[in-house]
């Protein structure tokens, strides 16, 4: 039995897979057919594993995700089998695991810009690497119409930042008002000092 092995690595994030080829499948020794675990290792996070199940789960969503917000577009994907949901939070972006087995607790983590990044690349590089012949179950990627960017993008309920931008802006401008400032300024000499300089020059 040929056991296999692939890592893929990113700053912040390790993919490890182990399986088998598929001989009656035809797959060469260095092909993996049949998946028989795999692991996910996020920095500041709890290692992740799970079933060929769960890896689709985490791929379908993280690739919708992505997608989206390199568009601009922030929305919250859950996937089939709600194991997997990944929203935004705040600057960041939240990714919830819902397990399959009974009485353990969601797990959160949080991803900034570029931890999401890097558990992206990961999956493509996996989904595309050509010593992987096994069927994903993710849904077609298929391109966004101008008209669903422009429309999920101008969404007030999902893009508050220039509500926020108008509310530091009157915030500020109250706070300068309220200054007090002296518009009664004197620019001349005082007389006595004028005086001091004319009797100084008489000799």
């Amino acid at each position: 039995m040929i056991n296999l092995t692939y890592r893929f690595d990113q700053n912040s994030s390790s993919l490890e897979l182990a399986g088998m080829p598929d001989v009656s499948n035809g797959d060469s020794e260095d092909t993996i057919g049949i998946l028989f675990s795999w692991s996910l290792k996020i920095i500041g996070s709890p290692l992740l594993e799970g079933e060929k199940e769960h890896l689709d789960n985490l791929m379908q969503v993280i690739f919708q995700y992505s997608r989206s917000y390199v568009s601009g577009i922030r929305n919250t994907f859950i996937s089939n089998k709600k194991i997997v949901t990944m929203s935004p939070f705040g600057i960041n972006h939240k990714l919830l695991l819902n397990s399959t087995r009974t009485g353990v607790k969601p797990l959160e983590i949080i991803l900034d810009d570029s931890e999401l990044s890097d558990l992206t690349r990961c999956l493509d590089l996996l989904r595309f690497d050509p010593r992987f012949n096994i069927s994903w179950d993710i849904n077609q990627e298929l391109p966004f119409s101008k008209k669903f960017i422009l429309n999920s993008v101008s969404n007030p309920k999902k893009n508050y930042n220039f509500f926020y931008a108008f509310i530091i802006f009157l915030f500020t401008s109250t706070l300068l008002l309220l200054i007090p400032t002296n518009n009664k300024i004197d620019f001349r000499e005082p007389i006595n000092s004028i005086q001091n300089s004319l009797d100084q020059k008489e000799f």
